[in-house]
């Protein structure tokens, strides 16, 4: 006997003997990795089915999630899953999924404080969303861990709003759902060790607010995580907390006049979520703004304040390599209605789509290869010149954002080409970094005078070389 998903289940019956209808689909997931023809081993299911058969049913194996994920995306699935990590098991995430499609996530870390930090970023646009409304939320719904799978508490919260008070229109819901998934996946896909996760078979579980395409949050999620792995030196969560380093400054080098009026009052222990939404910006793009002022010590990172203390930090690493999903430019839009939703709002395309363009003018291929390793994120695109006689026709056709300008160069040094360029409309005010060797020193008379920006020492790494980019970074 089969079952949408196409497992045979009498010919498992080994594992699901003693399991009512209701519990066989918690072994769905599981008994498909031991059926699909996998690159890897994965470990059986041990089912806990004693006295008790609806206990949690957990599995810490060697299967992944984005494994999991692409199943419950190609099988037309519908209920919810529940994840936890090996030494994050404090915190617990819930997808839930209608026949396969993404309705909502959660996790159990102050669920009440996101869902009041994303109406408060909509309150920019939506006059009702008043701060009564929205502390209002938190009374009206109790939060209860036992019942998460069935009724998670911040969308029951959501409910209330739409339904009772009628305050959030199409677009707004959307804009909000899109926001929070984002922020579970991120967290989510930070978990650094194995899973446990168990998967519960609902065909009506929570209201369905829409639906999105679970393959593209997926997609999403990586180049997000990717984007903040630029920022990986100096910032180990997007919940880490932000102080300026001289209040008697009360300014941020780099910001003009009306963002460091925005922002400076901001920075009294507000995590980059919470300024994102009392500025009504993208995280990453608050990273981005502030990211100069915290390599020159204007501002000061400090580690997360409970409970966000709990989560896993940013991955240092990209933990997508092996996850490839398929998919096609209609799959990125689900209908609901006469709603098109999309997982990538168009904020967020752009963030994690903005792709700096720095040049490496250097005769030398070990610098090249130096430079290149540093900056391969997507978040860069590196032109390397290693003809300073060609360098002028390049960067007019590359036209980069920052120059690295090596000193010491045949035919023509760095200060000669540098004097040329800011000669040229082109690049009168582009950043251009003078590179040295290190037993070399720059001439900063003479680099101030052919219009150099900087300095730079190599062999330079990661540190020295964001340190200096980003200060010149818009």
């Amino acid at each position: 006997m089969s079952d949408r998903t196409g497992l045979n289940w009498e010919s498992n019956s080994e594992i699901c003997t003693g399991l009512n209808v209701s519990n066989r689909f918690l072994l769905g997931t599981l008994v498909l990795m031991q059926l699909m023809p996998q690159p890897r081993s994965y470990s059986h299911y041990q089912a806990r089915a004693e006295t008790d058969m609806e206990q949690d049913t957990k599995q810490a194996s060697q299967a992944t999630l984005e494994n999991i994920l692409k199943h419950l995306a190609s099988s037309s699935a519908s209920g919810c899953l529940q994840v936890s990590g090996d030494t994050h098991s404090s915190v617990s995430f819930f997808l839930y999924i209608w026949e396969g499609k993404l309705c909502y996530a959660t996790n159990t870390l102050a669920p009440f404080e996101r869902l009041e930090r994303h109406l408060r970023r909509l309150s920019n646009q939506n006059s009702q969303l008043t701060k009564h409304k929205i502390r209002e939320v938190r009374s009206k719904v109790a939060p209860n861990l036992d019942s998460y799978i069935e009724k998670p508490a911040d969308h029951a919260g959501i409910c209330w709003l739409i339904f009772e008070q009628q305050c959030l229109r199409e677009k707004e819901l959307t804009t909000l759902l899109r926001r929070i998934i984002r922020e579970v996946f991120e967290a989510l896909f930070s978990l650094p060790e194995a899973i446990r996760y168990k998967f519960v078979e609902q065909q009506e579980s929570i209201p369905r607010l829409g639906s999105f395409d679970l393959n593209s949050y997926v997609e999403q999620c990586q180049k997000r995580l990717q984007a903040w792995q630029v920022f990986s030196t100096h910032i180990g969560s997007s919940y880490d907390r932000l102080y300026l380093a001289s209040e008697a400054e009360n300014s941020i080098p780099n910001l003009t006049n009306e963002q460091n009026n925005t922002i400076c009052k901001l920075l009294r222990g507000l995590n980059f979520r919470q300024i994102s939404a009392l500025i009504n910006k993208d995280e990453l793009i608050v990273a981005r703004l502030l990211y100069p002022a915290i390599i020159d010590g204007s501002v000061i990172v400090r580690s997360p304040k409970k409970p966000f203390s709990t989560l896993p930090k940013l991955p240092v690493s990209n933990l997508f390599e092996s996850f490839d999903f398929s998919q096609t430019e209609d799959d990125l839009l689900m209908s609901t209605g006469d709603l098109e939703q999309q997982a990538n709002s168009k904020e967020t395309i752009q963030v994690v789509d903005r792709q700096w363009r720095i040049a490496c003018v250097d005769d030398s291929s070990i610098v090249q290869e130096q430079a290149e390793s540093i900056l391969d994120y997507g978040s860069f695109i590196l032109a390397k010149i290693t003809q300073p006689m060609n360098a002028l026709s390049e960067l007019l056709e590359f036209k980069p954002e920052v120059i690295l300008l090596d000193v010491d160069m045949p035919q023509i040094n760095g200060y000669e080409l540098c004097s040329l360029l800011r000669n040229h409309h082109e690049f009168k005010n582009t950043p251009i970094v003078m590179l040295t060797g290190g037993r070399g020193l720059v001439n900063l008379t003479k680099s101030k005078l052919v219009g150099a920006t900087d300095y730079l020492v190599k062999p330079f790494d990661q540190s020295s070389l964001f340190n200096v980019i980003f200060k010149y970074l818009r």
